[in-house]
This record gives structure tokens, C-alpha cells and sequence, in this order.
């Protein structure tokens, strides 16, 4: 049996595994901490944790794609899954998340809260009947923190309907007394920007590309400790710094490298990442056109 001192407990836990079982749980998405990721878990937290207010904080997290900003999300919604009252049968709902269309609109966004709370849409509904089914429920629900992903799609609109918007996600967290959390990518700046009384209770949080230091190195262990292989793993400075080349800095990339070159050690038997294989590791894509 092999003594997997070198993984974290959920890979050490499939090590012995076969083959097939550990390249598909390397394959599906799994939660791996580190110390910027936890940072900003802790103060979400502490949002969730935040007593209702009339004038609540927020928070908005910039970042380019792939830097890992949904991820976040989805932990932070595991971390505060919604609890039934045994005695009344009501459901609290503390954290609800939706992702804004490629356009949005005060009606699409008051059906995407709906159904995020499980609730029916009736598409002949006045956008009053919707906004005061929407309130009513998110109030008897106690949402304590909404979450807007894609924020930056607010850009689709012209500014009036850009100012509707904002305005609307600004109405929401006053009526609930509620934490805003808005994400997206840098331009998602520009679009809050267009409302300074909320932009003003943002705090703001970037997530800027990786580089070559000792968070980047903390973010690679804790990758290589949740990827279920029997040897352990270590890169040199080289090997990092190729690794950050090659993944331009960007932590979904990070990730499939690592992973690509994880399932390729199980499959040679080699079950190790060396810094040979980092520096000869090439993308899928340029791979089969080679092969071609």
C-alpha cells in the first residue's frame, strides 16, 4: 500500500485506486485551497455573517477569465447551503448567486433570482407582478448576500440601460438589507462605475495574473497535493517559472497543465511531474496537429 504523505486528504484517499478512477477524479472539478483563494473566502464570510444594514458592504472581485473568480463563488455557496427550519418548514436561502445575460434586463434579472429560488416564471407577468413575487420571496427566503457574476455584461447595454440595472442591484441590497458581490472582468469596473453611490459601498478585490513568487509556488503545491499520484512532486524555479510562461499567469490554466501532465504520469507509470515534464509538455491542439 502506498503511505500518501505527500497529498492532501481527498486525493491520498483514491491513491490506490485504479488508473481509470483516479484520471477521472483529476478530470472533475474539485475545490484546492490556497492563500489568496481563502483570503477572499473570509471576507465573504463576513458579509454572510454581517448583520442586516441599511447601508450593507459589498464586494467586487475583478479579474481576467480563468482567474478563478466563479470557483470562488461556487465554494462560497457549499460554505452556506440553504437550511430548512424543522419547526416551520421555511427555507433560508443566505447566499444566491446568478450569472447577468449577455444583456440584461430588470425582467430577465428578477426571473433569474426567481429561478435561482426554485420559484416559477410567468412570462405574461408585469414587471411589477415580477419585482413584487421577486422582493417577497428573497425576504421571506433571508438572503443575506447576492452574488452578480458576469457583471461586465452590463457593457452590452447603452448607458441608460446600464443605469437601470445598477440601479436595480442598488434597490435589491437596500430593500434587503443585504451584501452585493459583483464579478468580472476588468471592464466590469467601467460598468459598476456608472453608479457612484454603489460603486462606493464595492470594496474592491483584484485578481491579477499569476507571477513567479511565493504565492504562485504555494498555488502549485497545493495543485500537485490534490492530484492523486503515487510519487511526490517537485519543480524547481525553472520549472515554475516555465510553468507561469506557459500558462500565461492564468490559474484555469495552471490547473489543466498540471492536471494533463498528472493523467499522462499515471498512464506512462511514471506517477511524478518533473521539470522535464513541464518544459516538453505541449497543448492538446498542437499536439494532434503534430500528430497530423
Amino acid at each position: 500500500m502506498i503511505e500518501p504523505s505527500h497529498l492532501a486528504s481527498g486525493a491520498a484517499a483514491l491513491i490506490n485506486a485504479p488508473d481509470h478512477v483516479r484520471i477521472r477524479a483529476i478530470r472533475s472539478d474539485r475545490w484546492v485551497g490556497f492563500g489568496r483563494a481563502r483570503r477572499v473566502l473570509q471576507y465573504l464570510d463576513a458579509l454572510c455573517d454581517h448583520p442586516p444594514s441599511t447601508r450593507p458592504p459589498g464586494l467586487a472581485i475583478y479579474g481576467h477569465s480563468g482567474m478563478g473568480k466563479t470557483m470562488l463563488v461556487e465554494k462560497f455557496r457549499r460554505d452556506h447551503p440553504p437550511v430548512v427550519d424543522r419547526n416551520t418548514g421555511s427555507e433560508a436561502v443566505p447566499v444566491l448567486a446568478i450569472t447577468l445575460t449577455s444583456r440584461p434586463t430588470e425582467r430577465r434579472i428578477y426571473g433569474q433570482l426567481l429561478m435561482a429560488l426554485g420559484a416559477s416564471v410567468n412570462e405574461r407577468a408585469t414587471l411589477m407582478d415580477l419585482e413584487i413575487r421577486t422582493m417577497l420571496l428573497l425576504k421571506n427566503c433571508n438572503v443575506r448576500v447576492l452574488v452578480f457574476d458576469e457583471v461586465h455584461n452590463l457593457l452590452a447595454g447603452n448607458p441608460r440601460e446600464q443605469r437601470v440595472i445598477l440601479q436595480l442591484l442598488r434597490y435589491l441590497s437596500n430593500e434587503l438589507k443585504a451584501s452585493l458581490v459583483c464579478l468580472g472582468v476588468m471592464d466590469a469596473r467601467d460598468a459598476i462605475a456608472g453608479d457612484t453611490q454603489l460603486s462606493r459601498r464595492l470594496d474592491q478585490i483584484v485578481l491579477p495574473r499569476w507571477k513567479v513568487d511565493e504565492e504562485f509556488h504555494e498555488l502549485v503545491s497545493a495543485v500537485l497535493r490534490s492530484l492523486p499520484i503515487k510519487q511526490p512532486s517537485a519543480l524547481s524555479s525553472q520549472g515554475l517559472r516555465h510553468l507561469a510562461r506557459m500558462s500565461d499567469g492564468v490559474t484555469a490554466r495552471v490547473f489543466a497543465i498540471l492536471n494533463e501532465l498528472a493523467i499522462e504520469a499515471i498512464r506512462a507509470g511514471t506517477e511524478r511531474i518533473a521539470d522535464e515534464d513541464i518544459e516538453s509538455w505541449k497543448p492538446a491542439l498542437e499536439k494532434e496537429t503534430v500528430f497530423a
